[in-house]
């Protein structure tokens, strides 16, 4: 009985005390757009990836870029790839697209 009440602290612990982890890549251009949220998922430790993110908001728009992006991960996800042992892994991107240069004058 005592090992499962030091299980139930030590697991309510670490809920309690665990967060989520955020990677920002953040250049020189001015945000243009509003921040844009996308899932994107890794299967099998890595090895079958979505390799493109579509932006069609940046690039229909005629934005040039990004203007920051951030990789967030949260107590969910690090769930989800626990109980899956790592064959599924998600993680939230989310994205500001850039303006483009301003037009100084006509040729």
């Amino acid at each position: 009985m005592r090992h499962v009440f030091r299980a139930l602290v030590f697991a309510a612990f670490m809920v309690a005390f665990s967060s989520c982890y955020t990677y920002r890549v953040a250049t020189h251009a001015q945000s243009g757009t509003g921040v844009k949220k996308v899932t994107a998922h890794s299967y099998f430790w890595g090895l079958a990836q979505q390799k493109d993110i579509p932006t069609p908001n940046c690039d229909t728009l005629g934005i040039y870029g990004m203007s920051e992006v951030r990789v967030r991960n949260n107590i969910g996800y690090a769930l989800i790839t626990i109980v899956t042992l790592g064959i599924y892994s998600p993680v939230q991107l989310e994205y500001k697209c850039g303006k483009p240069c301003p037009k100084t004058s006509e040729l």
